[in-house]
């Protein structure tokens, strides 16, 4: 009898003692993410910047929790080491059920990544489909990333020129050297009002990628953070216009960095 109390006391302890970890608020956090969705999340090969790793840090810093930035690389390696616990936060990612395994998704989501496929106007190119640009040639930024199953179907059946800066894009269209150009749908109509090409480019009726990013925690994270307040702040930021103004914050900064960016 005397045995069994002293049993159960050594695990009401251990049970406690695990409570107390598990409770422990993180006082600092590691965040990384993928390389190449601007101006939402990119990288400088230093940190990683963009408008959801500012408002994480913003909503955290609520909360007096420091975030490191880490570039990590590419986004396979990203997503090896936010599965290993190497880091805690990934600011934008898509929710899917591989994904799942291995991350808590914070609701709602950050942003909604569209695209836009634009041409000129006097071309008179009528692109609905995907199977429209099979004998066209296209180009997109090397700091786009299209989707999935877009990617992989214009590396099997597109001619789409990858370039180092996305303003090249629109002139290279606008001198005719490629009959359409794909962006961000945050990013291309301040690049026309940039360049002065309004009334030259049309926007045409295709889909190319629609997908919702959120902000996820790893799994592996052993310190709590506070989740409900996060997804309530994430909620009013966009009720307010905030991440909006944070975005497009971010668009300037990154189209900064690639205009003095070495080609």
């Amino acid at each position: 009898m005397w045995e069994q109390k002293i049993y159960r006391i050594i695990m009401l302890t251990a049970v406690l003692a695990s409570s107390n970890a598990i409770a422990e608020q993180c006082q600092q956090i590691t965040l990384s993410g993928h390389p190449n969705l601007p101006p939402v999340v990119w990288g400088d090969y230093l940190s990683i910047l963009g408008s959801a790793p500012d408002l994480i840090s913003e909503m955290l810093a609520e909360h007096n929790i420091t975030v490191i930035s880490d570039f990590k690389g590419g986004n396979n390696r990203v997503i090896r080491d936010f599965r290993l616990g190497k880091f805690h936060i990934n600011p934008a990612m898509a929710r899917t059920p591989a994904a799942e395994e291995y991350t808590d998704f914070i609701e709602p989501a950050i942003y909604t990544q569209t695209y836009d496929l634009i041409t000129r106007k006097r071309s008179k190119l009528n692109i609905t489909q995907w199977d429209d640009l099979i004998k066209l040639k296209g180009v997109a930024s090397k700091d786009t990333y299209l989707g999935a199953e877009f990617e992989a179907f214009s590396e099997q059946r597109l001619d789409l020129v990858r370039i180092q800066n996305a303003q090249q894009g629109l002139k290279m269209l606008n001198v005719g050297r490629v009959d359409y150009a794909i962006f961000p749908q945050i990013q291309d109509d301040l690049f026309v009002s940039l360049f002065n090409m309004e009334g030259v480019f049309e926007k045409m009726p295709v889909d190319i990628a629609t997908f919702e990013l959120f902000v996820g925690i790893s799994k592996a994270n052993t310190c709590t953070l506070p989740l409900e307040a996060m997804s309530q702040w994430i909620s009013d930021s966009l009720e307010n216009g905030h991440s909006e103004h944070v975005m497009n914050d971010n668009l300037y900064k990154w189209m900064g960095y690639g205009l003095n960016r070495k080609p």
